[in-house]
């Protein structure tokens, strides 16, 4: 005689089968949650492996108290067999900045604003979005040779702080153009048409509305461009020159200026442990300077956005 399966015995076959499925699921789950685990630390451990060994020399040239170390590191300039401290490389990298985001911080925002807000989509737009992403790829070498070939050579600026600046503010205008563009592309279209609705003109409403919803994709895009461009040597090396002392102007003979990613390259070539030492230390000023620009553009970029929230 066959036994009919009764309503109680189909109820807890469904539910084991339930139970089974969701403990799968729940398996998979966990297993995917670990891969997404090992693939962050991936992704972090170079920066506190590179932090662990600059800071494992060269905290006691930055934070020492000896002689060449702590503050005397940075308002020192290098002496007899360079012994002394960094501050040639330390004003020099700081001169270079400010001059290539004077000059390149401006051209990409106005440019990537009238791209994306005052032209129509067209074969001018793509052209220039692909010029764009083309020269955000090229190696920092080849905008050495240009800037070489261009403003050294051709327009006889020479050597100095003006050739090596406005040679990083061309590297750093299409990384800051596209993701400004991509930044306003997120903007809500409403909020430029409340804004016109209102009796706004265009630029009011660009400056004032589209630009501050923007802002903190803008400043994603600065600290990208000027993170790489303060780590660049090759550029430097055709354009800037290397000097022992600080620039007293823009071109000619007293131009020339260093700069820390050079000073690391040169100290870190040298066969002098002192010198590798102080690489090290150079090395970790270069990143506390880069962190302390980022602190300071979130610092600014969180204000912003409270401000138009």
């Amino acid at each position: 005689m066959i036994e009919l399966e009764t309503p109680i015995q189909r109820f807890i076959a469904r539910i084991g089968l339930h139970e089974a499925m969701k403990s799968r699921r729940q398996f998979t789950d966990y297993l995917f949650k670990i891969l997404l685990g090992v693939v962050m630390i991936i992704i972090v451990s170079p920066f506190f492996l590179v932090l662990f060994q600059v800071a494992g020399v060269g905290f006691w040239q930055v934070f020492g108290t000896g002689p060449g170390q702590g503050l005397e590191f940075f308002t020192t300039f290098p002496g007899s067999g360079l012994q002394g401290g960094i501050r040639n490389a330390f004003v020099g990298t700081v001169e270079l900045i400010t001059i290539a985001s004077v000059v390149g911080i401006p051209l990409s925002v106005l440019g990537a604003v009238y791209i994306s807000e005052y032209t129509r989509p067209g074969i001018g737009r793509e052209v220039i979005e692909f010029t764009s992403d083309v020269l955000a790829g090229i190696p920092s070498i080849v905008f050495g040779a240009f800037g070489f070939a261009f403003l050294v050579d051709f327009l006889h600026f020479g050597m100095g702080l003006l050739a090596g600046s406005l040679t990083l503010a061309f590297m750093m205008i299409p990384t800051i153009m596209r993701t400004t563009q991509e930044a306003l592309r997120q903007v809500p279209m409403s909020l430029r048409e409340a804004s016109l609705a209102l009796g706004a003109t265009k630029w009011s409403t660009t400056w004032s509305v589209t630009l501050r919803a923007a802002f903190p994709g803008v400043i994603t895009g600065v600290l990208l461009a000027v993170g790489r461009v303060m780590g660049e040597t090759a550029p430097l090396i055709f354009t800037a020159g290397n000097s022992l002392s600080v620039p007293v102007e823009l071109t000619g003979s007293g131009s020339w200026v260093a700069s820390m990613p050079y000073t690391i390259w040169a100290y870190v070539s040298d066969p002098s442990a002192i010198l590798q030492d102080k690489a090290q230390g150079t090395a970790l000023a270069l990143m506390m300077m880069v962190l302390a620009i980022d602190l300071i553009a979130n610092i600014i970029s969180r204000k912003v956005t409270r401000r138009l929230v």
